[in-house]
C-alpha cells in the first residue's frame, strides 16, 4: 500500500519530475545547512559565555577579598549586605556569572567537555598570574547544576524575560571548575544564551529565497525542454496519415533542437514513401480497371441471366472495392459511405459464394449501419481461411446488447 502512495505521488511528467527532484534535493540541502547554521550557533554561544566566565572569574579573583565574595559557598546575589560592599568596589565586571568554592570539582553526568575553550582558558589564565590548576570547561544542562549555581543565574535571567516577554530561558550552562593553590576548587557557571525565534525566522526566510531563487528559473528551463517534447509527442502520433505535417518549429535548448530536427527529417521521409505508395496503389487500380471493363463486356454474351447477373455484381463489386483503393490511396481511409444493411442478407449472399459454408438465417432482421463492401471483404476473407483450416464454415447471425455479432 505504501508503495502504491508512493508511485502515485510521483509525477509522470518529465516536467514535473524534474522539479520534484530539485525541490526534494534543496529541501535536504537546506534542512543540512540549518542544521549545521544552528549547531555553530549553539557552538558559538558556548564559545562566547565559556569566555565570560573566564574573564569575570579572572577579574574577581585579582580583588584580594575575592574568597569573602564568595564565602559560605554563596552566589553573589545572595550575598550578606556587609559582604555585597567589596563586590560593589569592583564594579560590575563579575555580574553574569555565579562562583561557589568548595572542597572537590563538581561532577555532573553528560557533560560536553570543551576541549579548545578548556586549552584557551588554561593559557589565558596562565599568562594572566591568575593561581588556577586543572581548569576545565564544559557545557552542561542548567537543571544538572547545584541550586547554589542555577538559581540565582535563572532569577537573573527571568527579571532580565520581564522587560523581554520574548526572550526564551535557556536550557544550557557553561561549567568552569579549577582547583586552588591550596587545594580547594572554585566553580563558576554562566548561562548560554539560547537560539533565538529570529533566527529561526531567518532560517526559513533564507530557506524561501533559495526557493525562489533557484526553482523559479529550473522551472523556467524545464518548461522550455518540456514544451517541445510535448509538441513532439503530439506530432509523432500523428506521424503515418496521409495529411501532409509542416515541419515541426525547432526550439529549446540544442539537444531538443538536434532531436526536433531528426523528427522533421524523419517525417519528410515517411510522407515520401507514403506518397510513393500512394502512386503505386494508384496504378494499380487504374490498371486493373481496363481488363475488368473488358471482361464486363464479354459476360453480356452469357445466356444464362442468373449467372449473367451474378458475375456482374462480382465485376461491379470488385470495381468498387478498386475505387476503394484509389480513395484509401488518396485520403488514407476508405471513401465508401455508411450505409444501413440487413446483415443477415448481406451474410447471406456472402455465403452461397462458398460450397463449403453454411448459413443459418435469424428469426429476425438486424439492421446495422456499416461499409458494406469492407464488411464483406472480410467476410470472404474469414469464411476462405474456415475452409482452408477447418474443410467447412457455420455462420449465423447475433444480438449482444447493442453489438450485432456475426459468429463463424
Amino acid at each position: 500500500m505504501r508503495t502504491l502512495r508512493l508511485s502515485a505521488l510521483w509525477p509522470r511528467s518529465l516536467y514535473g519530475q524534474i522539479l520534484l527532484v530539485a525541490a526534494s534535493a534543496l529541501l535536504i540541502a537546506q534542512s543540512i545547512n540549518a542544521a549545521m547554521l544552528l549547531s555553530g550557533a549553539r557552538t558559538r554561544a558556548v564559545a562566547e559565555t565559556s569566555v565570560t566566565v573566564v574573564a569575570r572569574l579572572a577579574n574577581l579573583m585579582t580583588h584580594p577579598n575575592w574568597e569573602s565574595v564568595v564565602a559560605g559557598n554563596q552566589s553573589f546575589a545572595t550575598l550578606p549586605p556587609n559582604d555585597r560592599v567589596a563586590f560593589r568596589r569592583m564594579g560590575r565586571r563579575s555580574a553574569g556569572i555565579a562562583v561557589t568554592v568548595g572542597s572537590g570539582p563538581l561532577n555532573i553526568s553528560r557533560a560536553d567537555h570543551q576541549e579548545d575553550m578548556t586549552f584557551r582558558a588554561q593559557e589565558f589564565l596562565r599568562q594572566g598570574g591568575v593561581p588556577l590548576n586543572d581548569v576545565r570547561i564544559s557545557a552542561v544542562s542548567v537543571q544538572a547544576l547545584p541550586p547554589a549555581l542555577r538559581n540565582p543565574q535563572m532569577r537573573r535571567w527571568a527579571n532580565a524575560r520581564l522587560r523581554n516577554a520574548g526572550k526564551a530561558m535557556p536550557s544550557t550552562a557553561v561549567l568552569l571548575s579549577a582547583r586552588l593553590p591550596d587545594g580547594r576548587w572554585v566553580n563558576a557557571t554562566g548561562l548560554v544564551r539560547p537560539n533565538e525565534n529570529t533566527a529561526i525566522f531567518v532560517l526559513l526566510l533564507q530557506t524561501f529565497t533559495l526557493f525562489v531563487a533557484v526553482m523559479v528559473p529550473l522551472a523556467l528551463v524545464a518548461r522550455r525542454i518540456a514544451r517541445p517534447l510535448e509538441d513532439l509527442t503530439k506530432r509523432m502520433r500523428r506521424v503515418g496519415f496521409a495529411e501532409a505535417a509542416e515541419p515541426m518549429e525547432v526550439a529549446g535548448p540544442d539537444d531538443v533542437k538536434q532531436l526536433i530536427d531528426a523528427f522533421n527529417a524523419m517525417q519528410a521521409r515517411v510522407s515520401s514513401l507514403l506518397g510513393e505508395k500512394d502512386v503505386m496503389l494508384g496504378a494499380i487500380g487504374h490498371d486493373l480497371k481496363t481488363p475488368l471493363a473488358a471482361l464486363r463486356v464479354r459476360i453480356e454474351s452469357v445466356d444464362d441471366d442468373h449467372e449473367r447477373d451474378k458475375m456482374a455484381a462480382t465485376i461491379d463489386e470488385m470495381v468498387t472495392i478498386l475505387d476503394d483503393i484509389l480513395t484509401l490511396a488518396r485520403l488514407g481511409r476508405s471513401g465508401e459511405p455508411i450505409q444501413s444493411v440487413d446483415i443477415g442478407a448481406m451474410v447471406e449472399a456472402v455465403t452461397s459464394d462458398f460450397a463449403a459454408a453454411r448459413f443459418e438465417p435469424p428469426e429476425s432482421r438486424y439492421v446495422a449501419s456499416v461499409r458494406p463492401v469492407l464488411i464483406r471483404r472480410a467476410l470472404r476473407n474469414l469464411i476462405g481461411n474456415a475452409i482452408t483450416y477447418g474443410l467447412r464454415a457455420s455462420l449465423h447471425v447475433q444480438q449482444s446488447q447493442s453489438m450485432v455479432q456475426i459468429v463463424i
